[in-house]
């Protein structure tokens, strides 16, 4: 049986300072999960790929690695 884990989504308003690292995360942007990475000399969240800043996050998870 396969089975997967619920995505412990955190509001954006309480993402610890530490995960302002440059790290991918989950992000929830309007209504549609993403993955980005914040960008310290942009000061905003963006597309690690595109590098488009990303507008409307309000939510956050760590993307962890399989069991």
């Amino acid at each position: 049986m396969i089975t997967a884990r619920q995505i412990r989504w955190q509001p954006i308003d309480i993402l610890p300072p530490d995960r302002q690292d440059g790290r991918r995360m989950l992000l929830w942007e309007g209504d549609r999960p993403v993955i980005g990475r914040w960008d310290a000399e942009r000061q905003g969240w963006e597309d690690p790929e595109g590098m488009h800043l990303l507008e409307e996050i309000t939510h956050w998870a760590d993307i962890n690695p399989p069991d």
